[in-house]
C-alpha cells in the first residue's frame, strides 16, 4: 500500500511523516536550507500489525505542485494534513480539488502542531476543517489531532492508518508491469537506478523491462522495496530497480518502465474531462493546458467533442493533443491546470490511450465515447478487436494492456454473451465475423454469376475480401463454420455456395464435346489454348471456363497454366512412370521424355505436375517415387 501527504506549505506534512516513520524524506540540500519540501520524498513505514507500507511526502508550495502531481497519482491512501494554527488554506484546497479529480477514495484528516494552539482554537479549527470538507470524499472521516513535537495522537493515527490499509484493495500483479519512473540517479559501481510506484504487475531480477518513451529494453540487474535487495517487486510497492546499461542521462521524470511490448507513447488522448466549478472562466476549443499524468507532464491542447465551449463544473468528451508523447492507459486519471497563470482547473479519466483523430460533433464518435466511460471493460475492448479487425488472445492482452486471465474471463463472458466468437485461436467480434462471412458469400454469389460453369473459386482469391491479417488458419476456421453452417462447399482449394453445380447449355456442351474431341486427338501434344480458341471459334474467356468445367468432370488435367491432357493419355502417362519404379528407384528427365516418345517439353511438365501431386519428390535432377496412387 501507498500513503501519501496533502495540504498546504509548512502544514508539517515532513514532520508528520518522520515522527510516523522515523525517517526525514527531505532530501535535498535546498530543502534543508528552505525549511520547506521542495520534490516529492520517500519512506518505509511499518504498520502496526507488521504491513510495510510505502510513504510519499509531497511538496504543498505552490510553486511545486508539479511535484506533488508526480507523487501524488499512485497512491491508496492520503493523509490531508492541516495546522491547527491556519487552518484551511488555498493549496489545502488546491490539493483537496486535485485528490478528487484523481478520485482517491480513502482518506484521513490530520490536524497538526495542536501543541501550539489552545482547547477552543483547536475546537474552531475543527469545525471549520468539517465544514470546508463537506460534499468531499473526505467529509465525515476521521480526524486525528497531534502533534509530531510532542508525539500526542501519533500512536492512535498509526492504528487508525492500519485499519483502513485492510481495506485497501489489492493493485493487479497479473497486469502487465507499469512503473512511473519518478525519480533517475547514478550509483557508484552499479550505474543507474529508477525509482517508482508499481502501478501494476510484477518485476523479477535479471527479466528485461522497456523504458517509454526511449523505447529501448534493459536487464533488472538488482531491486530493492524500502531500501531492503529483493528478488521481485509487484504492484503496490515502491520500488528502485538498477537498470543495466540505462545511462541517467536519457531517462527523464514521466519515463515509464513497463513489460516489453505492452505500451507505447501516444500523443492523442480520448478523455472525459471535469471543469472544475472554481474555474474562473469557460474552457474554449483548443485551448492549451499543462497536462499531469502520472510523474509526466507535457501542454497539451483540449478538441471539445461534444460542446462550444465547457463551463465551470461541466463535463465533456475531449480528445487531447499533447505536444510530446507519453505513456498512458485506459482508466487512467489525469490533472489539468491552466496555461497561464498555472492553476488547476480540472481532471478526468482516460477512456482511450490510442484513438484516430476526430472531428467534433460526431454522433458516432460521441456514442463510442458514452461506451467506453463505462467501468466495464468490456466495451473497450470490443471496440479494440473491431479496430484491429480481431486478435489471438496474447496479442490482445497487449493491445489492452490487461493480464491475460482476467482478459480470458472477460472474453468467456462476451462469448456468453454472443458479442466475442473464437475462430480458431482468434478472437473477433460477433458482428465483424458476421460481416466477413457476409462478404464472402456475396464474392461467391458474384463469381458463380459471372462463370456459372466453373466449379468454384479458388480459396486464395476468395480470402481478398477480407482484412489481410485473416490469413491463415483464421481464414481456414472461418471458411469451416460457413461449411458447418451449410452455406459452402470446400474441395480442396476450391469454394463454391453449397449445392452449387456448374449446368452448361446445349450449345456450350456441343462445343465442349469439339474440345474434348481434339485435346483426345492430339494426345501428348495438345493444341495451344490460342490455337484452341481460334479453331473453335470461342473468346478467351468462354474457352477458359469450358477448361474449368471439363477438369472438374475429371476429363481434362490440368497439367500446368498453358497446358492440359485428355483424361486417356495423361493415365497412360502415368502409368508408364508406374511401370517404371516397379524395377528403378529413379527417374531422369532424359529417360521420362524417351519412354513417353514426346518432347522435353511435355515430359518435364508432366514431372513436375507428379511432383506438385506429390506423386514423386525431386532429388537432383533426378525424381523418386513418393505417393503413386
Amino acid at each position: 500500500m501507498i500513503i501519501g501527504t496533502a495540504g498546504h506549505v509548512d502544514h508539517g506534512k515532513t514532520e508528520l511523516i518522520k515522527a510516523l516513520t522515523g525517517i526525514d524524506t527531505d532530501r535535498l540540500k535546498e530543502e534543508k536550507e528552505r525549511g520547506i519540501s521542495i520534490d516529492i520524498g520517500f519512506a518505509p513505514f511499518l504498520l502496526p500489525g507488521g504491513q510495510l507500507a510505502g510513504v510519499v511526502d509531497v511538496p504543498g508550495h505552490e510553486k511545486f505542485i508539479h511535484n506533488m502531481l508526480a507523487g501524488v497519482g499512485g497512491i491508496d491512501l492520503v493523509l490531508m494534513v492541516i495546522d491547527a494554527t491556519e487552518g484551511v488554506m488555498p493549496q489545502t484546497r488546491e490539493h483537496l480539488d486535485i485528490l478528487e479529480l484523481l478520485r482517491i477514495k480513502k482518506g484521513l484528516l490530520v490536524i497538526t502542531k495542536i501543541d501550539l494552539v489552545d482547547e477552543e482554537w483547536l475546537e474552531m479549527v475543527v469545525e471549520e476543517v468539517k465544514e470546508s470538507l463537506t460534499g468531499t470524499f473526505l467529509s465525515g472521516v476521521p480526524i486525528h489531532l497531534v502533534s509530531s513535537v510532542t508525539k500526542k495522537g501519533i500512536k492512535e493515527l498509526k492504528e487508525d492508518i492500519a485499519r483502513l490499509a485492510g481495506s485497501v484493495l489489492a493493485r493487479d500483479k497479473d497486469a502487465p508491469l507499469r512503473i512511473p519512473v519518478d525519480r533517475a540517479f547514478s550509483v557508484a559501481g552499479f550505474g543507474t537506478v529508477i525509482t517508482g510506484t508499481v502501478l501494476s504487475g510484477m518485476v523479477r531480477t535479471g527479466e528485461m523491462v522497456e523504458v517509454i518513451p526511449l523505447g529501448r529494453e534493459f536487464r533488472v540487474r538488482g531491486i530493492q522495496v524500502h531500501g531492503d535487495a529483493v528478488e521481485e517487486a509487484f504492484a503496490g510497492q515502491r520500488a528502485a530497480l538498477n537498470l543495466a546499461g540505462l545511462e541517467k542521462r536519457v531517462v527523464l521524470r514521466g519515463s515509464v518502465a513497463a513489460a516489453p511490448g505492452y505500451f507505447h507513447p501516444t500523443r492523442f488522448l480520448d478523455v472525459k474531462l471535469t471543469l472544475l466549478s472554481s474555474a474562473s472562466k469557460p474552457l474554449v476549443n483548443m485551448s492549451p493546458v499543462h497536462f499531469y499524468l502520472g510523474t509526466a507532464r507535457v501542454v497539451a491542447r483540449l478538441l471539445l467533442l461534444g460542446c462550444e465551449e465547457l463551463a465551470p463544473g461541466k463535463e465533456s468528451f475531449v480528445q487531447c493533443r499533447l505536444d510530446k508523447p507519453l505513456v498512458a492507459q485506459r482508466g487512467d486519471r489525469f490533472i489539468i491546470r491552466s496555461y497561464s497563470p498555472m492553476v488547476t482547473i480540472g481532471g478526468g479519466i482516460i477512456l482511450d490511450e490510442h484513438p484516430p483523430r476526430h472531428k467534433r460533433f460526431k454522433s458516432g464518435v460521441l456514442e463510442k465515447l458514452e461506451d467506453l466511460q463505462k467501468e466495464d471493460p468490456l466495451p473497450f475492448i470490443l471496440q479494440k478487436l473491431n479496430e484491429s479487425q480481431g486478435a489471438a488472445l496474447p496479442e490482445l492482452a497487449q493491445l489492452i494492456k490487461m493480464g491475460t486471465l482476467q482478459l480470458k474471463d472477460l472474453l468467456e463472458r462476451a462469448q456468453k454473451e454472443e458479442k466475442v466468437t473464437l475462430i480458431g485461436d482468434f478472437y473477433v467480434t460477433v458482428d465483424s465475423r458476421e460481416r466477413w462471412e457476409a462478404a464472402l458469400l456475396k464474392e461467391l454469389e458474384r463469381f458463380h454469376q459471372a462463370k456459372p460453369l466453373w466449379p468454384g473459386m479458388q480459396k486464395a482469391h476468395l480470402g481478398g475480401v477480407l482484412p489481410r491479417k485473416l490469413a491463415g488458419r483464421t481464414y481456414d476456421a472461418l471458411l469451416e463454420h460457413l461449411k458447418d453452417k451449410g452455406l459452402v462447399d470446400l474441395r480442396g482449394e476450391l469454394i463454391s455456395r453449397k449445392d452449387f453445380s456448374p449446368s452448361p447449355t446445349g450449345g456450350q456442351e456441343k462445343k465442349m464435346e469439339e474440345m474434348l474431341r481434339i485435346f483426345k486427338k492430339e494426345g501428348l501434344n495438345p493444341p495451344s489454348l490460342k490455337d484452341l480458341w481460334l479453331s473453335l471459334g470461342l473468346k478467351k474467356e468462354e474457352g477458359e471456363s469450358f477448361l474449368e468445367y471439363l477438369v472438374h468432370k475429371g476429363f481434362l488435367f490440368r497439367i500446368s497454366e498453358e497446358i492440359f491432357l485428355h483424361s486417356d493419355p495423361y493415365f497412360r502417362c502415368l502409368e508408364v512412370l508406374k511401370e517404371h519404379f516397379r524395377a528403378n528407384r529413379s527417374i531422369s528427365l532424359a529417360q521420362y521424355r524417351d519412354l513417353l516418345q514426346s518432347s522435353r517439353k511435355y515430359a518435364q511438365a508432366l514431372l513436375e505436375h507428379f511432383d506438385s501431386c506429390k506423386y514423386t519428390r525431386r532429388l537432383g535432377d533426378e525424381r523418386v517415387a513418393w505417393k503413386l496412387p
